[in-house]
């Protein structure tokens, strides 16, 4: 699916995002948790609207054709948008291949990455992201106890040597390849909660239980008081 790119005032370049929706949900009974809904909204549909405020294209890396065909309802919702899929090269090799294909398809430098299962991603802080990334080859963010958030984070295209290093090394954790980058950003957490004080972009959902509570807190947070 594809539209005429919109730039954004004041950027001449463009941005990439890539949805990380290859995952088997094998925690969530083999569902697909990009297809899961609430409130009325798949959080696929959520992701993209957020998304289209801060990139230009944004591409979905899938398993396979059977899972592009499954996605397809909610993208005829953006027909204006420029959205494409990739597709892993490597079986069952986590995250990793999926953001390798994924900087393989870009048409930019740079893309925001994050995983699928993330419903409230803040396109103010992906926008931030991007800004502290240009020029470096990539923005990660830091919590206080060194620990990253390297599936919500924005990369240039030299992760892709550094990816297919770590393939042949034999390593697939998706830090590995990124530790390796000469010139990393860490954008700390503590300015990410400026725009976001809750820190909801980061939030992931991994089990039932766990979009049941989701589900339940917001509805706390739009019920009136």
């Amino acid at each position: 699916m594809s539209g005429k790119t919109e730039f954004k005032p004041g950027r001449t370049t463009t941005r990439s995002a890539i949805i990380l929706a290859g995952g088997r949900g094998r925690r969530m009974g083999m569902a697909e948790k990009t297809l899961l809904e609430f409130e009325g909204k798949t959080i696929l549909e959520r992701l993209l609207e957020s998304l289209f405020r801060a990139v230009d294209e944004v591409i979905l890396s899938v398993r396979d054709k059977t899972q592009e065909e499954k996605f397809r309802p909610v993208l005829e919702k953006f027909p204006a948008r420029e959205i494409r899929f990739c597709f892993d090269t490597l079986e069952d090799a986590g995250p990793l291949e999926g953001i390798r294909a994924g900087l393989l398809e870009s048409r930019a430098e740079y893309s925001f990455v994050c995983a699928g299962d993330m419903p409230f991603v803040n396109s103010r802080v992906v926008d931030l992201l991007f800004e502290k990334a240009s020029g470096h080859d990539a923005a990660l963010p830091k919590w206080e106890d060194r620990k990253y958030e390297p599936l919500h984070a924005v990369y240039s295209k030299k992760l892709i040597p550094e990816i297919e290093k770590a393939f042949e090394n034999g390593r697939r954790s998706v830090l590995t390849p990124v530790l390796e980058m000469k010139d990393i950003v860490f954008v700390e957490i503590s300015e990410i909660r400026k725009l976001d004080p809750e820190l909801r972009t980061f939030v992931n959902i991994n089990t039932i239980d766990e979009m049941q509570r989701i589900i339940e807190l917001s509805s706390k947070k739009e019920s009136p008081q």
